[in-house]
């Protein structure tokens, strides 16, 4: 039963990451803090918030010899679970500005929309036991203290954000943005370097 929940929530997101990724926008080959592919197509807006994306990223994202790395806490407040998760790369697959309705610019809304990213391979170190990426990887492996997982095909979600006049607000529930950048004492309680 557990297997068949699994398997519909991975066909779920990989239907839904392909409707995102399959749609219009531009394409930026580079990660954060990279050049970009096309972006001499994109507006000056559009430039600007990929910027401030790529930014915000690297906020989050160590970028070391293996990959890009954060440090993540997930489960309940009263058993969290601490752990490192590592990209290959973060690679840009499209920003997709979205059209502003008349009721987001009264509300002040200047530009909103979301980044997809391409395809990469994951793995995680320390924590409780548990399974990589949620069970969401194209295998099922265990995370666990003292070694990296094996490496995994992974899509995250989209990462959505906005700017209004107070500034640039990105929603939490892309998988990008929920760790923090990692600290020598995360590597030492992962038990990685």
């Amino acid at each position: 039963m557990m297997k068949t929940i699994r398997a519909f929530l991975y066909l779920s997101t990989a239907v839904l990451v392909s409707v995102a990724v399959g749609g219009c926008g531009n394409s930026s080959a580079d990660g954060p803090g990279g050049a970009g592919g096309n972006s001499a197509s994109l507006s000056s807006a559009d430039r600007q918030a990929q910027s401030v994306a790529l930014a915000e990223l690297q906020k989050h994202w160590l970028k070391g010899a293996d990959g890009w790395t954060t440090a993540v806490v997930s489960g309940s407040p009263y058993a969290p679970d601490h752990f490192l998760r590592q990209c290959r790369a973060l690679a840009v697959q499209a920003l997709e500005p979205q059209e502003l309705s008349e009721s987001d610019k009264l509300n002040g809304f200047v530009w909103a929309g979301q980044m997809t990213f391409k395809p990469t391979s994951c793995r995680e170190a320390g924590g409780d036991p548990g399974l990589v990426l949620d069970g969401m990887g194209s295998v099922n492996a265990n995370k666990q203290r003292g070694q990296w997982s094996q490496w995994m095909d992974f899509t995250p979600g989209p990462m959505r954000f906005q700017q209004n006049k107070a500034g640039w607000q990105f929603r939490w529930d892309g998988s990008y943005l929920r760790g923090t950048l990692p600290t020598a004492q995360d590597f030492a309680n992962a038990g990685v370097r």
